[in-house]
């Protein structure tokens, strides 16, 4: 089987894009097309005590996302108006939400708790797909999937107030999927190159002007998820079932362990997001897509403490843990 089959999320974004096959470089700049769309957030709602939780937030590519009690895991809303959502992500110290809608080139900013957008970033000439916010900064990168109407992606960064982000490539990449702000502002990133048939990873420094590439002493099958969990960078292994840490030194990545999910073998692991010592993430299995929304111990991994089964989900892509706090930024 191919990474390319493997790794359905991103073959989500790309098949949205328009594209059959791996997306093929283009000599000229993209082009700024977009969709005919209007984002409606009719339905949507939130259970009147959801603001003072913590929550869970999931995508699913049949345009909704779904929200959940933290710890608890009972439904508590639903957002709904999205075309294709797949990243999002959360501001741990306002609790904002984002929401990456790829075919639409949006990125939706919500309040916590919130059933309306209070702020949209555009990525124009590209579709977008995961993000991560700077909990010191604010600022918030979006790992761009492809050009649109094709050609590669690229790493966006908007800072608080800009209308346009400055945007950022490694020629190596053809396709970014998800990306991590760590402790020093930088950023971490996945993606794949011209062929979708090898892994890449990278880091973008605070302050420079391109991605650099980084080389892990392991091998990835296929990328997930990548997220800074305080000491490591981790990043899911969609066809092992595993999540590797790596310590980051220069353009080097260095193995500091994995962990292990006891999960059916046909699993899918797509997104993820680590709280403290708990690991939040949606899996499922081939043939059954990815419905489920199951809870571990981080780092050790094992059997999930705790699942959420989501009966009428298409797919589920990103999830991000947002904790109650009021927004006053951006």
């Amino acid at each position: 089987m191919s990474l390319k089959r493997t790794a359905r999320f991103a073959a989500v974004a790309i098949l949205a894009a328009g594209c059959a096959g791996p997306v093929a470089p283009v000599q000229e700049p993209p082009a700024r097309v977009r969709p005919a769309f209007r984002f409606d957030p009719t339905g949507s709602w939130m259970a009147p005590a959801a603001s003072a939780q913590d929550l869970i937030y999931v995508s699913d590519t049949n345009g909704k996302v779904w929200v959940f009690s933290y710890p608890g895991e009972k439904q508590v809303g639903l957002l709904r108006g999205f075309k294709s959502p797949a990243g999002v992500c959360s501001d741990a110290s306002t609790g904002d939400v984002y929401v990456v809608d790829t075919t639409n080139l949006d990125v939706f900013k919500y309040k916590h708790g919130g059933t309306k957008p209070i702020k949209t970033l555009s990525v124009f000439g590209y579709f977008p797909f995961g993000c991560a916010v700077d909990p010191a900064t604010h600022d918030v990168a979006v790992a761009n999937v492809s050009a649109n109407p094709s050609g590669p992606g690229s790493l966006s960064i908007f800072r608080p107030g800009a209308f346009f982000p400055s945007d950022y490539t490694n020629p190596a990449f053809n396709a970014y999927f998800f990306c991590s702000f760590d402790g020093q502002g930088n950023v971490l990133l996945d993606g794949a190159d011209s062929g979708s048939s090898h892994a890449l990873f990278g880091k973008w420094r605070k302050g420079s002007t391109a991605i650099t590439t980084v080389t892990l002493d392991k091998t990835i099958g296929y990328p997930g998820g990548v997220q800074w969990d305080g000491a490591y960078m981790a990043v899911a292994d969609t066809m092992s079932r595993k999540l590797y840490r790596f310590k980051i030194v220069g353009p080097h990545g260095r193995s500091a362990g994995s962990v292990r999910f006891k999960v059916e073998r046909s699993t899918l692991l797509h997104g993820f997001w680590v709280q403290g010592q708990t690991i939040v993430m949606p899996y499922g299995t081939v043939s059954r897509l990815v419905r489920m929304v199951g809870r571990w111990p981080y780092p050790a991994g094992g059997a999930p403490s705790r699942s959420i089964g989501i009966a009428h989900a298409v797919e589920l892509v990103g999830v991000t843990v947002s904790l109650a706090k009021k927004s006053t930024i951006y």
